[in-house]
């Protein structure tokens, strides 16, 4: 899942300000990749509000009148801008996300420091106070949502071997994947609205497109229920994209972690 990229710890090439590292097309899964991991060291609200358009704003907006707002994705385009245009262009509303570190510990050290270096970066873009990571009490989450008006991003397809947590079967892009339902039952634990969200890259104008769904009530559905729901809203967008992968999906999810060990 954590592919290793080329140029990781080389300086950003000198561009323009506020414009996108070079992506020549057409590009595949590796290309993207390494665009994605440079472009993070371009965020700051000036890229942003010049490189990111928002579609469905209203769904996220409504939902966050009523309340905290989680909002789901999966690892495809530049799915760490999503913070700091929420940030930035959707209210400023205070924002934050659960990150894993577990899956860091198979990286080499000069890769681990990368990703955490990311994360900071990611948080800075959005003024982030503090990051949760899946390795620390589920509690400073919930007590973060349980604040109103507070937004939290999470992933939907995070798999950390060894925390060895319970998978369901979901549809996704017309085929059978395992994905574990924490996101869903973390609404139902604290109330908040589910926004769930895609991000794509358009490189001929070398503008990103973050687009926002309608809301899911997680009083209204199983968590199962909910996580399937979402997977319905962000399917067409990685198919759209697929080369925006931040790895191969179906390839990874089409087995269970259980089935792996």
């Amino acid at each position: 899942m954590w592919q290793r990229l080329i140029s990781w710890f080389k300086p950003a090439k000198a561009v323009e300000a506020d414009r996108p590292p070079p992506l020549a097309m057409p590009f595949d899964l590796a290309a993207y990749r390494q665009f994605m991991c440079d472009e993070t060291f371009l965020y700051r609200a000036s890229y942003i509000q010049k490189r990111v358009d928002i579609e469905g704003a209203a769904h996220y907006e409504q939902a966050l009148s009523k309340g905290s707002v989680i909002v789901v994705f999966v690892h495809h385009g530049s799915w760490l801008l999503m913070n700091g245009a929420l940030h930035h262009l959707c209210g400023g509303a205070p924002i934050t996300s659960i990150a894993s570190r577990r899956n860091l510990e198979f990286c080499t050290p000069a890769e681990k420091d990368f990703w955490l270096g990311v994360h900071q970066r990611s948080a800075q873009s959005c003024n982030a106070p503090i990051i949760f990571y899946t390795d620390q009490s589920p509690i400073g989450p919930v007590r973060w949502l349980k604040q109103a008006h507070q937004v939290l991003t999470v992933a939907l397809d995070v798999r950390e071997p060894a925390a060895d947590k319970p998978e369901q079967s979901f549809q996704f892009m017309g085929q059978t994947v395992y994905l574990q339902t924490g996101p869903a039952k973390l609404a139902q634990l604290t109330g908040a609205q589910v926004v769930p969200a895609a991000i794509e890259y358009k490189a001929e104008t070398q503008r990103h497109l973050l687009t926002l769904h309608a809301a899911i009530d997680p009083n209204s559905c199983t968590p199962e229920a909910l996580t399937q729901t979402a997977l319905d809203c962000i399917g067409p967008h990685v198919m759209r994209a697929p080369e925006q992968q931040f790895y191969d999906l179906l390839g990874a999810l089409q087995t269970s972690q259980k089935a792996q060990q």
